[in-house]
């Protein structure tokens, strides 16, 4: 009997159980990814037309303020999930509204910081949310067990209450026009059976049960829809979202209050519609001008500065070529392969803005002596930069540089190569190899300018 036993067990180990230490274990496969469906999608998608798309939505901060944490028993930390705002947001594109993305504007700004965008071009808001997911209390469960000659059921249950609130504000005047507080209790319960008998001296004993709980953060996504959905209610007028709150089963979630407590939130919605009605008459207005005034109104500015922009592009390559030459000098004179290899790079770099800002000038008509000033400050800068660069790779060919004294006899060499101190450092380029710089007159090459200088 202990073999079959044995045997049995074995043959319901995991198939990773013996394997080799050399070889990989097989990975188990559980059920299929699937799209993430909850009971008020319907809803949601009903609004989805409702709205006018000129008018946008954006998701700011939805923090938990909980602050309930748990390491114990294999437990990661926080209760709640810190994603609630993607949730928001992907609850508002299921409805079909414009949505701008303000969680993340790392790229906008770090473009903008490169020149390569203006972040007055971004969409602007009309309105957005935000909340907190605020409050996770344990309720005190109950249960009962009982046993009648070792033999007899068990059951408890236990409850947790989770709430929150989030709010729609109206991001030109800061006014909250919308707030909806939601709460909702998640349901965990045990069932089982224990049976203990004597069968002579000797004891046998069993006990089978399970448990069962909803996902807490599943059950978070639904509250966050739901109240995304009655968040966009309280904007829209009552008939309009009357047939979508239908959609909306009672044994999902009910809220009785479907109304804001802002008299101004309709009306803020409407001076939204009214503002994008405008421009678009604007819009309309200005293409039914003239094609002669249109031409004119165009090509006056452009021959009234174009001698500016001229002068403009002399002064920025001279400062360019300048600080090329300055840089460079004090690459040769570095004392580390460090310091050296830094400011051949921002010699290199200054020096590629001065010859693209010297051939733009050369097409807008820059000649004479004025001409001829910017060509020798930046031949003079091609000099002094390619000097620089070939002393930095015959420092990094002899694989060492001499540190400055730090405590220790003065020219004392470091221990650490050259190589190794510059291992992220990319290596100097040709100067003239460089990508267009943006036109002049944009907020990018004013940008520019004023970090050059």
């Amino acid at each position: 009997m202990i073999s079959v036993v044995a045997l049995a067990g074995c043959s319901a180990l995991p198939p990773g159980a013996f394997t080799s230490r050399d070889a990989n274990a097989p990975l188990a496969e559980g059920p299929p990814i699937e799209d993430v469906v909850t009971a008020f999608d319907e809803a949601l998608s009903c609004i989805r037309g409702k709205v006018q798309p000129g008018i946008t939505f954006a998701v700011g901060q939805i923090v938990d303020a909980t602050g309930r944490e748990s390491y114990a028993d294999g437990a990661a930390g926080k209760f709640v999930t810190q994603g609630a705002g993607e949730m928001v947001q992907s609850a508002l594109f299921r409805a079909g509204v414009t949505v701008v993305n303000r969680r993340d504007p790392n790229i906008p700004i770090v473009e903008t910081q490169w020149g390569i965008r203006d972040l007055s071009q971004q969409m602007p808001v009309n309105f957005y949310i935000s909340g907190s997911i605020n409050s996770l209390d344990f309720i005190p469960g109950g249960g009962f067990s009982t046993q009648i000659a070792g033999v007899g059921p068990r059951y408890r249950q236990n409850r947790i209450l989770i709430g929150l609130d989030l709010t729609m504000t109206d991001a030109l005047t800061g006014r909250i026009v919308a707030s909806v507080p939601l709460q909702k209790q998640i349901f965990s319960r045990e069932v089982g059976a224990t049976m203990g008998r004597f069968f002579g001296d000797t004891l046998l004993s069993l006990d089978m049960g399970g448990q069962e709980r909803e996902a807490v953060h599943f059950a978070l996504r639904q509250m966050l829809s739901f109240a995304s959905f009655e968040l966009l209610g309280q904007l829209m007028n009552a008939s309009t979202f009357a047939p979508c709150k239908e959609k909306v089963s009672p044994f999902y979630g009910s809220i009785q209050n479907t109304g804001t407590g802002d008299p101004e939130a309709l009306r803020a919605v409407a001076r939204s519609g009214a503002a994008l009605q405008q421009a678009a008459v604007v819009q309309q207005q200005g293409r039914a001008l003239q094609p002669q005034q249109a031409v004119a109104q165009q090509q006056q500015p452009a021959a009234r500065s174009i001698q500016e922009q001229v002068k403009e592009l002399a002064n920025h390559a001279m400062v360019f070529g300048a600080r090329a030459v300055a840089a460079a000098e004090e690459s040769l004179a570095a004392d580390s392969t460090e310091k050296a290899a830094q400011k051949a790079a921002e010699a290199t770099e200054l020096l590629r803005g001065a010859v693209q800002i010297m051939q733009r000038a050369a097409e807008l008509g820059l000649d004479g002596p004025e001409g001829d000033a910017v060509a020798l400050v930046v031949e003079r800068g091609i000099g002094v930069v390619t000097q620089a660069q070939e002393q930095l790779a015959a420092r990094l060919e002899a694989g060492s540089a001499t540190a400055p004294p730090v405590g220790g006899a003065p020219g004392e060499t470091a221990p650490t190569g050259g190589a190794a101190v510059l291992s992220d450092a990319a290596p100097p380029q040709d100067p003239v190899q460089a990508p267009a710089l943006p036109p002049p007159g944009t907020p990018a090459y004013d940008r520019m300018m004023r970090n050059a200088q």
